[in-house]
């Protein structure tokens, strides 16, 4: 094994979601929008994976094909601000979703990586970045390409 196979996305295999995942997800699916109720019962059969390389709490998700799709795709229209402990914004959590699954729970950072924070560190709002054109998550995040 070489040093860099021993990175954050060294072992690629899907893996039930962590507790706080699972929390984070819920307090981020608690608002009404568009498919939210078929994301909400794709929680429960998600496994995820490394989403990135720096060390992020950033994960990509998985759903099996007999969960439900939702009828929409694209960023969630929620996302959260992470706070840091003087209660100043230090990142942000977006939901990515792909043919109707969940695909992406991506971390962000102001300054060094953040781990995956926990529901009381985010404060929710709607996503203003995304336009109602967009459909999907940036490309250099999409499923199927290799960094």
């Amino acid at each position: 094994m070489t040093a860099a196979d021993a990175g954050p996305r060294a072992d690629q295999s899907p893996r039930p979601l962590t507790d706080d995942a699972r929390e984070l997800l819920g307090a981020l699916l608690a608002h009404e929008f568009l498919g939210v109720a078929e994301l909400r019962a794709q929680v429960a059969r998600a496994t995820s994976t490394p989403g990135c390389r720096c060390g992020c709490g950033t994960l990509d998700l998985q759903v099996p094909d007999d969960v439900p799709a939702a009828p929409a795709s694209g960023p969630a229209p929620v996302e959260g601000t992470v706070v840091g402990a003087d209660g100043s914004p230090v990142g942000g959590v977006l939901l990515f979703v792909e043919e109707g699954r969940l695909s992406r729970l991506d971390v962000t950072s102001h300054g060094d990586p953040l781990p995956l924070p926990s529901p009381d560190q985010v404060t929710w709002g709607p996503t203003r970045w995304a336009g109602e054109d967009t459909v999907r998550r940036p490309a250099r995040f999409r499923r199927g390409r290799s960094d």
